[in-house]
């Protein structure tokens, strides 16, 4: 099944750093700065941590506020888009998932495997960057899989909530979250094995 998939990046404000040329001068520089730290330091906080910990769902800031990403808030309200990447879904018998099969998924509400080919020429750049990033943290924790153990490995696996746009049987545009993702295994630099808690149907991408 030819899908679109999407993941979150912190789309960081770069026009807040673009000033004149004498705007060097004096004190301003350091003030603007300051202020600038000031606003964001707790969202930098949150994102820097929430990758650490592997959930890119929710996150809670300093002042004690859970927060989600795609909620409206004035803490991160503009701060968090979707980046996309083209690609492919097949089912545990290598064959190509199909639309139903996908449905018959969701009705089961059971976790499951699935083989996922990214298209990486069609990615964004923060797509590839998140992308890596997830793998990095995926072979941080899996190299400690002979001392501590698989279960520990799978309990520590760094888990994505992929949201994927397609068509169904009709024609019509399709919208789901593959919840609490996990990479099982890297065939190479473009196909993972998944393990998928379970499918959410959502009634768009937020980006």
């Amino acid at each position: 099944m030819e899908v679109t998939l999407y993941l979150p990046y912190y789309d960081y404000n770069d026009g807040a750093f673009d000033v004149s040329d004498d705007y060097y001068k004096g004190d301003e520089y350091s003030k603007v700065v300051k202020e600038e730290y000031e606003k964001n330091k707790d969202i930098v906080y949150n994102s820097m941590m929430d990758s650490i910990n592997g959930s890119r769902g929710l996150f809670e800031g300093t002042d004690g506020q859970v927060y989600k990403f795609g909620q409206k808030t004035s803490q991160n309200e503009e701060k968090v888009a979707y980046s996309s990447c083209n690609g492919v879904l097949y089912n545990v018998d290598g064959q190509e998932e199909s639309v139903d099969g996908f449905v018959e998924k969701f009705a089961a509400q059971k976790q499951f495997l699935e083989l996922i080919e990214f298209d990486l020429d069609s990615s964004e750049e923060e797509f590839e960057t998140e992308l890596s990033l997830w793998i990095r943290e995926h072979n941080s924790i899996n190299q400690y899989a002979g001392k501590l153990g698989e279960d520990w490995v799978l309990a520590k696996e760094p888990k994505r909530n992929l949201k994927v746009h397609f068509k169904n049987n009709a024609n019509e545009d399709i919208y789901a979250m593959l919840i609490n993702c996990r990479i099982m295994d890297i065939v190479d630099g473009r196909s993972f094995v998944v393990f998928i808690e379970k499918i959410r149907f959502i009634d768009n991408i937020i980006i």
